[in-house]
């Protein structure tokens, strides 16, 4: 009986990449928002975006072509559509020296997982929307932070309640729980986990814990989180791992001690 690769036919793509671990992350924090997801295949890397249905939250991701270690794509601009979940279930497991070839054509997108146990999925092709908003944004902050020290200080504020209150000054970088502020990490200027402060005038704001929850195993991929904001506006947090993948996430401000989400949802009824 024929193999799932020798009876895919020919391929569109062929992309091998050599962390699975890497893209296990990028996945779940992509299906934290959307249900599917619509991948760009270009020259210059792999590219995806896209809101989630509240409103509140966008995320883009782009994994560099220079990332792979093989790259052989017959179209310019080529579209594969995934039910994230599904994809998720595909590279659950994955250890961080696996190695994960994609094979795409019209139809189908074949995943196969070289490990310890060589496992093999076939998805079907969907089309998916792939139209984004173009978001541009002002900050008045500017802060970069060690991911792990960031990762922490938003877990311990989010134990605390569902509202995650972001503060940055000339001289510190402050991550407390908005309500009760039983709990507050203060980033220092000059502290060894503080890799960048720039502040033209005090910001202060409010953000969904639970959306920021959906995005925290990026900072397993990155030494550094970018933090811009400004009080009462969106966040913008970027992620780029030493190899240059790349993640964007904005998030809508919490207002009036309401979740985002809770928000969003009364604004559309």
């Amino acid at each position: 009986m024929p193999g799932l690769e020798s009876s895919f036919g020919e391929a569109s793509a062929r992309l091998r990449y050599p962390n699975a671990k890497i893209l296990s992350s990028l996945i779940d924090a992509l299906s934290g928002l959307l249900e599917e997801a619509s991948f760009t295949i270009t020259k210059d890397g792999v590219r995806a975006a896209g809101m989630d249905p509240a409103k509140v939250a966008y995320i883009e991701v782009l994994v560099p072509y220079a990332n792979f270690m093989e790259y052989d794509v017959k179209e310019e601009g080529l579209t594969v559509g995934a039910n994230l979940s599904s994809l998720t279930r595909a590279l659950s497991g994955a250890k961080k020296n696996d190695l994960v070839t994609f094979l795409v054509n019209e139809s189908n997108l074949l995943i196969k997982l070289e490990g310890t146990t060589p496992r093999t999925y076939l998805l079907p092709n969907l089309q998916v929307s792939s139209e984004a908003p173009e978001i541009r944004l002002e900050h008045t902050a500017h802060v970069k932070v060690i991911s792990d020290a960031f990762r922490r200080a938003l877990s311990d504020a989010g134990e605390f309640g569902d509202l995650v209150q972001l503060e940055a000054t000339e001289d510190m970088f402050a991550v407390r729980a908005a309500v009760e502020r039983r709990v507050e990490a203060k980033f220092l200027s000059g502290s060894a986990s503080l890799v960048l402060l720039e502040v033209k005038e005090r910001a202060v704001a409010n953000y969904d814990f639970s959306y920021l929850d959906r995005v925290l195993s990026l900072a397993k991929v990155a030494d550094s989180v970018d933090v811009q904001f400004k009080s009462d506006s969106p966040l913008e947090l970027r992620f780029e791992s030493p190899s240059g993948l790349q993640v964007r996430y904005v998030l809508a401000p919490s207002a009036g001690g309401a979740p985002a989400a809770e928000r969003g949802a009364a604004e559309r009824e």
